[in-house]
């Protein structure tokens, strides 16, 4: 499924009449050095490129041109503003005059996300196991303590419940009525993977920023399968990344960034896949 069908920058002509090529921080203008072409986007479009081509930044265009979602902060400038009012899109449909609706659980999903909800699980593991702890204690208190309704006026009739409970259920059972359970937590990369498995629907404008961080090769392919069947289903992705492993989704758009003029290539053109592919060849003899 399409929902945005196009997205345009400026051209340099344009970024000169808004701001000075001589202002020192003017991100994003000026980033490219050169016109970038129209990007016509399909199910799957992949912006590829090195560090600092630009790919990044798109993807944060667009997720503040349609207003998506996003969890964390991402670099801005307050020339931020005015360089998206410039950017140009066009939504399925629109020519006809009803353009398609860019469906709620649409989001911008980026490295940083993952690390925070990492970190946020992490966090609520430590409160829970305290929690859990805190009632461990308690319930040993309360069964060594003499407590009786009518004796007892300082903790009041909570306080005389909870003694009661203590006194009538096992350690185990009085802990998980005062703490949840801690969720599993698995390594980085599980976490990863499970987050985006998670966080993409099958219908859904998805943009996401470079989602091989922290994936094993194994996971990474686990990855493209996911993201293709996701596709399938309904989901329109624009990913940008520079793994050959994505690069490889069947049936992706995948412009180069670090081609002048940037350009629609198949992935065994781009040089990041090339460069792997002639280290193996190099080393061949050590897989005979």
């Amino acid at each position: 499924m399409v929902y945005l069908e196009s997205f345009e920058l400026p051209g340099r002509g344009a970024q000169l009449d808004e701001v000075s090529d001589l202002h020192p921080h003017c991100y994003p203008f000026h980033v490219f050095e050169e016109d970038l072409p129209l990007l016509e986007l399909g199910n799957i479009t992949i912006l590829y490129g090195g560090n600092g081509s630009g790919k990044t930044t798109i993807l944060n265009l667009m997720s503040e041109k349609l207003g998506l979602p996003r969890s964390t902060p991402y670099n801005r400038t307050s020339f931020f503003e005015a360089f998206v009012e410039m950017c140009d899109m066009r939504l399925a449909g629109e020519d006809t005059g009803y353009p398609e609706r860019i469906p709620l659980q649409s989001r911008f999903i980026g490295s940083d996300d993952v690390f925070e909800h990492i970190l946020r699980l992490r966090e609520k593991n430590d409160d829970r196991e305290l929690a859990a702890a805190r009632a461990g204690r308690q319930w040993g208190l309360e069964q060594f303590r003499s407590l009786k309704l009518d004796s007892y006026e300082q903790g009041g009739y909570d306080e005389f419940l909870t003694h009661r409970e203590a006194r009538r259920s096992t350690r185990g059972r009085f802990v998980r009525r005062r703490a949840q359970e801690v969720e599993r937590e698995f390594s980085n990369g599980e976490s990863a993977y499970r987050y985006f498995t998670q966080a993409i629907s099958e219908r859904g404008l998805f943009l996401l920023d470079e989602p091989e961080n922290s994936l094993s090769p194994n996971l990474q392919l686990d990855l493209v399968e996911f993201l293709a069947s996701s596709a399938i289903c309904g989901a329109q992705l624009v990913i940008a990344t520079h793994s050959p492993l994505l690069l490889s989704i069947e049936g992706a758009r995948i412009y180069d960034l670090d081609h002048s003029p940037v350009k629609v290539r198949p992935w065994y053109e781009l040089e990041n896949v090339r460069l792997l592919f002639h280290f193996f060849r190099e080393h061949r003899h050590l897989f005979r």
